[in-house]
């Protein structure tokens, strides 16, 4: 079973305290904080290493070429550690799927002169085409994904570009990003949600769940029995595992006990 936790570096190296006695066997590093001498210490502790590479910058359009090359330049830097897999984060246009409002998702990235009139789902399989070509057999491949169902939600493929049966043919594997509070769904919905998007994808899924109440100016009052259910959930199968977001938020809120207990108990 893979335990996992993502590493942000939200408040620097502290994000190393108590990581070696964690009991994770998988970490997942955001990009844009890390270099080389904290790769090394992160090798150290004897974990699968994955890098997280934000695939879009918020206001741009990925149908833009310029969008392309950044992407490229980002996952070339990754490889340059290279990590055992790569994880696509924000792959997709614009929206605030975390704020969705019954069906709604506020705040879609409107037609520009890049995507006007053009097929969202096709233009991101497109680019997810790119990069695995481009990654070659050098890593896994791999994005996290909007938790939504397309039936329910159509935005999630016509607005966000997410159209989960189409990459997760392209894909090696997904994770699809399970904060259930902050998308108010009951702690069952992310066993059934990894269920669906296997079928969907017929690819591996290792789900990533929260450890606080997010965003970060909500109280948290994300008690340790819910933490405990969630990862229950979580880990039923055909789940690779479990991915808590964030370590940090861990050491933040002092709940590195508890998913340490959480990871011993398997």
């Amino acid at each position: 079973m893979i335990k996992s936790l993502f590493i942000e570096f939200k408040f620097g190296d502290q994000a190393f305290s108590e990581l070696g006695s964690s009991g994770a066997n998988h970490l997942i590093v955001a990009q844009k904080p890390l270099n080389k001498e904290r790769w090394q210490k992160l090798k150290n502790f004897g974990a699968t290493l994955a890098i997280s590479v934000s695939a879009f910058d918020y206001g741009g359009c990925p149908a833009n070429s310029q969008s392309l090359r950044v992407l490229t330049q980002r996952v070339k830097k990754a490889l340059g550690f290279s990590p055992k897999q790569i994880w696509l984060d924000h792959f997709r246009f614009d929206g605030h799927w975390e704020a969705i409002q019954g069906a709604r998702i506020p705040g879609v990235h409107k037609e520009c002169e890049w995507c006007q009139g053009k097929d969202r789902a096709k233009i991101l399989a497109g680019v997810a085409e790119k990069v695995v070509n481009l990654v070659g057999k050098r890593a896994g491949v791999g994005y996290f994904a909007v938790p939504f169902k397309s039936k329910k939600i159509p935005q999630l493929v016509f607005g966000l570009g997410q159209d989960h049966g189409i990459l997760g043919r392209i894909f090696d594997f997904s994770s699809p990003m399970l904060y259930h509070r902050m998308i108010k769904k009951p702690v069952s919905y992310i066993s059934e949600y990894v269920k669906w998007i296997f079928q969907k994808t017929r690819k591996p899924v290792l789900p990533i769940i929260q450890v606080k109440d997010m965003p970060d100016d909500l109280p948290d009052r994300l008690f340790g029995e819910e933490i405990g259910q969630a990862f229950s959930e979580a880990r039923k199968p055909p789940s690779l595992g479990v991915s808590f977001f964030s370590w940090d938020h861990a050491v933040e809120k002092g709940k590195t006990r508890l998913v340490k207990e959480l990871f011993g108990s398997t």
